[in-house]
């Protein structure tokens, strides 16, 4: 297959728009469920606000348009030795993920019905990816939804040392990236995700 750089173009808009879908809903949700549980932080720096731009993680988009997995950025938290701030993480972290199942469903309807091509890849690249987050970012590792939830069950003696070390997180998925390590690890949940995405929208798996 040629590619042309209309279609590097094409790839590389619809790809972005799509981590747009995936990452602005379930983000800017679980900033007003952090700041509502008391912690004002997100709203401090913004993770409130309507501009999606502020939830965006530069190599976690790069990883969505590349290889069809991705992160975002984490909602900040400060007090996080407060309890009631742990089950909001907790709760946030789980509806993030619901939420992705929701926007799957969401965007796997609207791309069946819409005519438009640009329109139509959008909505299919947000639709898989909004399922494959939803699963990936259980996995405890900073900065996924995962390690928040292993953070809010750890003992307040190792608080000190989980946030100390969470920083370190990005730096392994970028290590795992630049290895090759973490695509040939996802390389068969991402075909199945596709698959049932296949089967969502065009009604048989690809």
């Amino acid at each position: 297959m040629i590619v042309t750089i209309e279609k590097v173009i094409i790839n590389l808009l619809t790809g972005f728009l799509a981590v747009i879908l995936v990452v602005y809903p379930r983000e800017l949700l679980k900033a007003h469920l952090v700041v509502l549980a008391g912690d004002s932080t997100p709203k401090k720096l913004k993770r409130t606000s309507l501009n999606p731009f502020v939830h965006l993680d530069p190599i976690g988009t790069t990883a969505f348009i590349l290889f069809d997995f991705g992160w975002s950025r984490p909602i900040p938290v400060v007090p996080m030795k407060n309890r009631r701030i742990r089950k909001v993480l907790i709760f946030s972290s789980l509806i993030g993920s619901i939420l992705g199942v929701g926007l799957f469903i969401l965007y796997g309807i609207i791309a069946k019905e819409v005519d438009n091509k640009f329109v139509y890849v959008t909505f299919y690249k947000a639709c898989k990816w909004s399922l494959t987050y939803a699963i990936f970012s259980l996995f405890p590792i900073p900065p996924l939804d995962g390690s928040k939830l292993l953070g809010a069950f750890l003992p307040d003696e190792y608080w000190d040392w989980y946030i100390k070390y969470e920083v370190y997180g990005i730096l392994f998925l970028l290590g795992m990236l630049l290895i090759w390590i973490l695509p040939m690890i996802m390389e068969p949940f991402v075909n199945f995700i596709n698959h049932i995405t296949d089967i969502l929208i065009i009604g048989k798996g690809g």
